[in-house]
This record gives structure tokens, sequence and C-alpha cells, in this order.
């Protein structure tokens, strides 16, 4: 499939277009698996990029992970979930054109920053945050102007707007000398969602640019009335076309015109089915094989098109007379990708020898054009490859329906053990600490536990073991990262379980739900998964007005489809229990929330903390106890309890000093809480030094965060903003009270790290972003983050090589536990 044939009027009219478009040009490309889109839009851009003053850029949805986990949620009713997904997305992929050292781009970045702040303030927590009362009486209250929905859409569309007319300011600069071709593949991940229409709109205003889009057919109308978008669907190939493949592929061996008659008619001219009808025509022998003898080993085929390209893979490598090739590629056909170790595993799970010599395997494979090789992010080749979509697909259900429980379930076996050895190097001391929790953001653990998922799910016929599987995984990403900020994590994960289930429900013989129901489990769970990620208030700040009880009813429903309270909760591995013991105790904290952020003085968020503090110590999970210690202590503090919540937050302490002498592992964020949490304490009792030394504790902490134990991210840039903001309130509501202001300043200043003397604190009035500015370290620029070597960082090692000593920090939570007098 590496020669182009055919396409010769598509790719003179794009080429064409891309020399004369003076506004933005779309070209929707649309054509079946196998059609030949991927080569096309490489074909267009290497004709492209031999132009004189054109330049080529090439974007793979897939690749850039953008597009998954919505489906038919776009236009004026989209969902304020997928428009908060499609702004912090199109901003990603506009990044990707914008990076330095584009001087045009330069206000662009400038305006990104400022935009996603300004959408920030409005997202998390559904809440516009403008202060906290001076004084605590019976609970601590948050002063703040809950937006209604219809706001919270209102303001993300406007910066929306703002972005995109940035961005298209420094296009028309960057283009002033230059024309661009954009392709993008594997459109169809976008195409009927919000994030689809929003590429097209900005697409269409682009100057002096064309963008060329491919993607499958669905049955969602896609595209726009404009005269500048054009849908250039790719058919199969005609007679004529047939022939010129076939002549280019075998050159001076020529076969009978015949046998191009014979590849049309039974495969209708299928680009990828005409590719192995010229594998089987070459390995029988072009010169040799005339039109009958073709005809009658293609006549053996299904008629059905999934069926049919399995049989003619079959068909093409009996006749290499190499068992282990047919072999291995049915054995790839139950996964995404693999590399040479994964395919040995499969062979050798698969009844083949000691799977070695796979790289000649693969080679062989290529030469028969049955492989591509994947790229890396990078854009060059990597070491794992793929079949042809459409080979695979007819190849795996055949192989799923003839041999599915001698060969289809334990090859799934196989590449599940495969991924979960691969896994063993983050997990063998699972949860054990802090760090540990850090693989959920490493792209390696997130494919290979993505993958591992999947093979597990298709082994086991208890399904709720599997829903509690993958529910634990999705879990712990929001509580590690998606209940603070978005994590594209969890949209990939709900992508992949909605994959899984079906590739599952393909196995069962007969439809396991009653017409009344009309919803699978899997279906339930993959609906409340998603409303609990949709809901759920992404920010600190967690307001009454959120639907919690809709909330507690998915997390019981979810609890109920995961079988963590019944029977299928005893019939299990020691592994299977323990994920499902832990998915039962993260489903009790956030029910905890449902109750606490509904109201705190609910008897049941207690009752919910101490349930999941007891389950955590059954389960060993040290560094969740001490982080439910803090929660347990912040609720006490919202009920007005304050000497229940020093305790409760020097216990917090106390355990976090456990944890950090056993691991050398400082959870930075866990103390920057705490600290906050005891210094509000001090605040209601109008201890003014040791609340200002206990917020600048806070600060502290938030501030190492951002380097430990990698540079800065969105996460940990954001957490530092919270945290010194809460301790600017602080300033900014004694600044009319010199007498206290004093103590509380010095004290908080003499914990803040900084070189030099501290500076003063008179004077700031109310204005945060100066008290921020003046009185505490800056934070990364957008442009710092994920960066090692960076102007913040040098700061950072510099303050942190001289100032950081959590221990002290420690000792002052233990110290203060004591009532207040």
């Amino acid at each position: 499939m590496t020669l182009f044939v055919g396409r010769e009027a598509e790719l003179r009219a794009s080429l064409d277009l891309l020399a004369t478009v003076r506004e933005g040009a779309v070209q929707d490309v649309v054509g079946v698996h196998g059609i030949g889109k991927s080569m096309f839009l490489e074909k267009l851009a290497q004709e492209a990029a031999r132009l004189d003053g054109t330049q080529v850029f090439s974007v793979d949805m897939k690749r850039h992970g953008l597009g998954e986990g919505f489906r038919n949620d776009f236009g004026a009713q989209a969902s304020t979930a997928v428009l908060v997904e499609t702004f912090n997305r199109s901003r990603e992929l506009m990044k990707l054109f914008a990076e330095p050292p584009c001087r045009e781009f330069d206000a662009f970045r400038q305006a990104a920053q400022f935009q996603s702040r300004r959408a920030d303030r409005v997202l998390y927590g559904n809440a516009l945050h403008v202060g906290r009362r001076g004084r605590i009486e019976k609970a601590e209250i948050t002063n703040v102007i809950e937006v209604g929905d219809e706001e919270v859409r209102r303001q993300i569309r406007e910066a929306q707007s703002e972005i995109d007319d940035a961005f298209l300011r420094a296009w028309t600069e960057f283009t002033l000398n230059r024309r661009v071709l954009i392709t993008v593949d594997t459109f169809e991940l976008i195409a009927d969602d919000e994030m689809g229409q929003w590429m097209t709109r900005l697409a269409l205003r682009l100057p002096r640019t064309l963008i060329v889009i491919a993607r499958t057919p669905s049955d969602h109308s896609f595209g726009t009335y404009s005269p500048q978008f054009q849908q250039v669907p790719l058919d199969n190939f005609t007679p004529a076309e047939v022939r010129d493949y076939l002549a280019r592929r075998f050159g001076p061996e020529v076969p009978d015109p015949g046998l191009a008659e014979v590849a049309h008619a039974f495969t209708d001219g299928h680009p990828g089915g005409v590719s192995l009808v010229a594998d089987l025509i070459g390995e029988k022998g072009a010169a040799a094989l005339g039109p009958r003898e073709l005809h009658r080993l293609l006549d053996r085929l299904p008629s059905d098109p999934e069926q049919r390209w399995a049989e003619l893979v079959n068909m093409i490598l009996e006749a290499v007379r190499e068992p282990r090739l047919r072999q291995a590629v049915e054995a790839a056909s139950i996964t995404s990708t693999f590399d040479g170790k994964l395919l040995a595993d499969l062979m050798r799970a698969d009844g083949a020898d000691d799977g070695r010599n796979t790289g000649d395997i693969i080679g062989k494979l290529r030469g028969l054009r049955l492989l591509q090789q994947v790229p890396a992010l990078t854009g060059e080749p990597s070491d794992r490859f793929r079949l042809h979509e459409f080979i695979r697909r007819s190849v795996s259900l055949r192989l799923r329906t003839h041999h599915r429980y001698e060969r289809w379930i334990p090859l799934h076996r196989a590449a599940a053990e495969h991924y979960y050895g691969l896994l063993r190097g983050w997990e063998d001391d699972n949860y054990d600490s802090y760090g540990s929790w850090y693989r959920l953001e490493d792209p390696d653990w997130q494919e290979q536990k993505r993958e591992w998922l999947f093979h597990a799910g298709m082994l086991s016929s208890r399904r709720a073991v599997t829903r509690a599987r993958f529910t634990l995984v999705f879990l712990e990403s929001v509580w590690w990262w998606a209940s603070y900020l978005p994590f594209p994590l969890t949209r990939r994960l709900l992508a992949d379980w909605g994959r899984a289930s079906d590739v599952w429900s393909g196995t069962r013989s007969t439809a396991p739900v009653s017409l009344a129901r009309r919803k699978t489990d899997d279906q339930q769970l993959t609906d409340a998964l998603t409303f609990l990620l949709d809901n759920y208030p992404v920010s600190y700040l967690k307001p009454a007005s959120a639907p919690w009880d809709d909330l507690r009813g998915k997390l019981l429903l979810i609890r109920r489809l995961c079988g963590l309270r019944g029977p299928a909760a005893k019939d299990t591995t020691p592994e299977e229990a323990e994920d499902m013991a832990r998915a039962d105790a993260l489903i009790t904290v956030f029910l905890a929330h449902t109750r606490r952020f509904k109201d705190p003085a609910d008897p049941r968020a207690e009752s919910y903390y101490e349930e999941a503090l007891s389950r955590f110590e059954q389960l060993g999970d040290e560094w969740n106890r001490a982080w439910m210690f803090y929660e347990h202590g912040d609720l006490a503090l919202e009920r007005g309890d304050l000497d229940l919540a020093m305790a409760r937050i020097a216990e917090c302490g106390r355990r976090a000093r456990a944890l950090a002498e056993r691991t050398e592992e400082w959870d930075h964020e866990l103390l920057a809480n705490a600290h906050r949490t005891q210094a509000d304490v001090f605040w209601a009792r109008d201890d003014m030094p040791r609340a200002g030394a206990a917020y600048g504790r806070a600060v502290a902490h938030a501030y190492w965060f951002q380097g430990m134990p990698h540079a800065p991210d969105e996460y940990s840039q954001q957490f530092y903003v919270e945290i010194t903001t809460r301790a600017a309130e602080r300033v900014a509501a004694l600044a009319d009270r010199p007498s206290p202001l004093g103590p509380f300043a010095d004290s908080l200043l003499a914990e803040v790290p900084r070189e030099g003397e501290p500076p003063d604190a008179t004077g700031l009035g109310t204005d945060l972003v100066q008290i921020r500015t003046r009185l505490f370290p800056a934070g990364p620029t957008s442009d710092e983050i994920r960066l090692e070597e960076s102007a913040f960082m040098g700061d950072w090692n510099v303050l942190f090589e001289d100032a950081a000593d959590p221990v002290a920090g420690l000792e002052a939570l233990a110290a203060n536990a004591e009532p207040d007098p």
C-alpha cells in the first residue's frame, strides 16, 4: 500500500486550491477504512512541500490525544463540559503552531495565558472567589458569587472567541509571505463534537491556508454550507486504476490484463483489497497466474467484506508457505499496536515456538504490505507497528468468531500479562508512597494501563469485576488530578471503556438486557461515570449548588454495578479483591464530598469519612489516610469545631512526617493544605501571629510543590495561585487595621521563601494581585510549564537550597494542636 495510484484529479484540485487560496479553505476527505485517506494526505503534503513559499503542517488527532470522549455534543446547545474541554484542547492545538521562535505568535501566547486564567476564575468551582469573612464564628464562611451554568457557558465562549481572534491576528502576520497547508488525519475523532465544529470555524478564517481533513463516514452530518468548504469523497479504484496499480506494482513483469478485471470485480476496487489481491498475485507468480486461476481462488472468499479481507490475507499467507506469518497476523489482530516483544509473547501463547526472530516476521509482513509503522510523537518512526485497520478488524472478527475460547481469549490473556509486566515497574510498591501516584501523569504508564484494561476486560465473564477494575483507574485519575483541573486521561478512559464494551458485547450470542431496560450494565456505568466527570465541581471551591444529590445517586449506582458490596466481591483473586476494595474506598470518599459540600453539618459526611479512614487502613494505604485526616479536619473547621479541626490536622501532620521518613518523599500539596487549615483556625481565634506563620508555611509548601518531584505543571501552578490568594485575602482584610496587620505580616513573611529582606506589607490596600506580586515569590509563566530549565526553576533551585525545611513546619502542626485556652 505504498504506491500512490489514482486520486490524480483530487490531488491536482487540492494543489490548485492551495496555490490560489486567499481566505481559509477546508477540504473534507471522506472514505472507509483502507480507502487510502492517510496516503492521500501524505502524498499531498509531499507535493506541497516542494512548492516555493509553502509551509506544511501535519496533525493526527489520535497522536495528539485530542477529541476522545464526546459524541454529538456541539453547537448552540453544547454542554458546559464539552465547551471547557474544547477550550483546553483547542489551546493545546493552537500552541503546536505557535511554538517559539515564531515571533508572530508572541502576542497570541500572552493572550492565551490571560484568557486561560480568566476562564479559570469562572470554571473552578463554578464560582467567582471574592474573599472570605474576616472572622469565623461557628463555621468558616466563603463569600462567593455562584455563577449559573448559562453564565459559565457564555464566559467560556467569550474566552474562546478572544483566544481565537488572537490566533487569527498572529496567523495573518505569519502568512503574509507564505501559504500554508495543514493536513489533519483521523478527524472522525472530533467530527461529531464541538472540537470538530471549532476547528472548521477557525479554519475558514485563516488567510492563505488550506486545511485538508480526512475521516471515515458517519451517521452525523458534518460540514458547512460555506463555498470555502468542499467535501472530497474518495471512491474505490476504477478498473483502469486497478490496471495502473498492478502495472506499477509489478513493473516489467506485467501480468495478464485480465487479472485487473478479476481483482476489481472481487474487491469492488477497494484500494486496500486491491493491494491484498496484488500480494496474492505476487506470491503465486505474476507471470504464471492467469485470470481464470485468480477467479477460482477469489471465488472462495466470503461475500461479507468484513470477513473477505481476513480470508484473503489467509490465502496470501498460505501462498507464502510460512505458517508463522499467518499466526503472527492473527495474534497481532487482537491488539491496536505491537512491538517485537509483544508479538513474541502473543505467538508463544498461541502455541508457536519460543517466539524468537519476530524482527524477521515483522520485516516479512511489512514486505507483504500488511503492516504500517506507527510514528512516534516526534513524527519519526517508532518501534511499534499495526496491521492496516481494515485488515485488523477483519482478522480479529474471524478469530473471535471461529476460535474464541482456544485462541482469542488466550491471546488477550497473553497481552494483558505483557502489559501487566510492564506496569510492574510502576506498581510493585503500589500506593506505598506519594511519589508512586505520579505514574498517573506518565504517558507510557497511561498507554500501558489502558491497554491492560482493554485486554483484561476480555477475559472474564464476571463483568462486575471488570467494571470495578476499570472504575478504580478512572476514580484514581479523578482523585489525583481531575477533581481539581481537567485531566485528558479521564476522557480517554471513557472512550476506551466504550470500545472494550462494544467488543465484549459482540462476543455474546444473545442480548443480555431486557427491552424495558434498554441499556446494559456496561452502558449504565459509562453514563454514570460521564455524569460524575461532567458535574463534579473542578476546583477547590465546591459550591453547595452543585448537583450533589444526583452525584451521590450515581456513585451508589457505580458501587452496585461494580458488585462492590455483593457476592461478586467474594469470588475473586487476591489482586481483584484488593482492586475492588480500593475502588469502594474511593467511592466512599466522593460520597463524603456529596454530603459535606452540600451541607457540612450533615452527620453522614462524618460517617463517610470515618468509613473511608477505616477502609484505607485495611488496605495499608497510609498516604490516603493522611489525606483523609486533612479533609476530616477541614470538615471540622467548616462545622465550627476548631479544637477537633486542630487535632485532626495534627494527626495529618504526624502521618505525613512518618510517610516522608519512610519514603523520603514530601507531599507538599498535602502539607500546604494542612497549614492552610491550621491558619484558618488561628484566624478564627484572632491569633494573628500564629495565623500569619501558618499561612506563610502554606505558601512555602505550595511554592515547593511547583518544583518537586518535577517542573511546574498546570496543577501545581493553579494550586500556588489558590494558596497565595488565600493568604493575600487575609492581608487585604487587615488593610485598615494596622495593629494586627503588623504581627500577622511579620509572621507570614518570616516563613515565605525569598532572597533578601522581607518587603513592607503596609500600604498595599486590597488589590489581591498587587499583594501577591509584592509579598510572594513569582510563580511560573505559561511558557515555563513543564520546563526543567527556565527562569522560574532557576529561582526555585536557589530558594530551595537555602530555605526548604518541611520538618519545622510539621513540628508546628503538632505543637499547636492543643485546645484554645
